[in-house]
């Protein structure tokens, strides 16, 4: 069983796909984050996208610890070395919270660079491996 879902959680991390939806969920989330800041940010709608951003955290939690278990692409040390931004940036951060931490929500913005750098070079792998078929 275990092997058959390495397998699955491998094979769907290298996908570019999910490397693309991981980036549009980051950029969704920086633009949540972003609206808040603004001046026009209405109370009841920062109250529907503080929601959204727990669920977009979540998603990313799921992902990392996902990632640490089952992928065999890497040991769990590689993948903490590789990975420990995602983690501290997927950590959900509830309104209260998020005046004391706002830097941990902040650091999103960071791991939709780091998710971009992710898709292009999954990309650039697997056109070179479907070149070479």
């Amino acid at each position: 069983m275990k092997s058959a879902l390495s397998t699955f959680v491998t094979k769907l991390q290298n996908n570019p796909w999910y490397a693309a939806t991981m980036v549009v969920l980051a950029f969704v989330g920086a633009g949540l984050l972003a609206y808040e800041f603004t001046a026009y940010a209405r109370p009841e709608i920062v109250a529907i996208t503080v929601r959204l951003d727990i669920l977009i955290a979540c998603i990313f939690m799921m992902d990392f610890f996902m990632g640490l278990f089952f992928n065999t692409t890497y040991t769990k040390e590689e993948y903490w070395k590789k990975n420990w931004l995602d983690f501290i940036s997927s950590i959900p951060v509830t309104a209260d919270m998020a005046r004391a931490l706002r830097i941990l929500r902040a650091l999103r913005a960071l791991r939709v660079i780091s998710s971009a750098l992710d898709v292009y070079f999954t990309r650039r792998k697997y056109l070179s491996i479907k070149s070479k078929k």
